[in-house]
């Protein structure tokens, strides 16, 4: 140990916390179950989805501060609903229960942009014959709307529903400009 080292446990002592970030896991999984359990509270099977869009952006954005939300409606239109990075969404354990197909996949780009990223891509090119629909969320009245029988296309809704653009790809998921 050097001695600036040694100077630093004389002064502060020795600390066990990591820098805090067991505290840090300890409010994210609470922040999670909160996140999770809103969503799920404003579900009702047979809604408008687009009712749904406040909620897991508020999710997504002020309670999760800017982390991705995942939501799944599946076969039995039951939601499932996970969250993760700002690159990347799993469920943090199965989905036990999940039934397919999944009536409508939506998640979140919380730092404000509704387009298909390469991941989303190819996430709905490996789920294209078992999911009816998808959304990407990049605020309330901003998102995108893919749909099963247009599967290399994203239209891109602004304010008012007015249609903003047309995200088009290769069946290989390259981008066409």
């Amino acid at each position: 140990m050097g001695r600036s080292n040694e100077w630093f446990m004389r002064v502060h002592g020795e600390h066990d916390d990591d820098d805090g970030y067991d505290a840090y896991l300890t409010e994210l999984s609470e922040k999670r179950f909160v996140a999770e359990h809103t969503i799920k509270d404003e579900y009702i099977k047979g809604m408008k989805i687009k009712d749904l869009f406040p909620v897991i952006w508020r999710a997504s954005t002020e309670i999760l501060d800017g982390l991705e939300v995942q939501v799944v409606i599946d076969g039995n239109n039951d939601i499932h609903v996970s969250s993760g990075s700002a690159g990347y969404v799993d469920f943090q354990i199965d989905p036990v229960g999940m039934k397919l197909p999944i009536r409508c996949w939506i998640h979140t780009h919380p730092f404000g942009s509704a387009y298909f990223s390469g991941t989303d891509r190819r996430t709905v090119k490996t789920w294209q014959l078992l999911m009816e629909e998808a959304y990407v969320l990049g605020g309330v009245e901003h998102y995108g709307h893919w749909v099963q029988d247009n599967p290399y296309e994203l239209d891109v809704y602004r304010e008012g529903g007015f249609l903003d653009f047309t995200q088009r790809w290769e069946e290989n998921g390259s981008e066409i400009i």
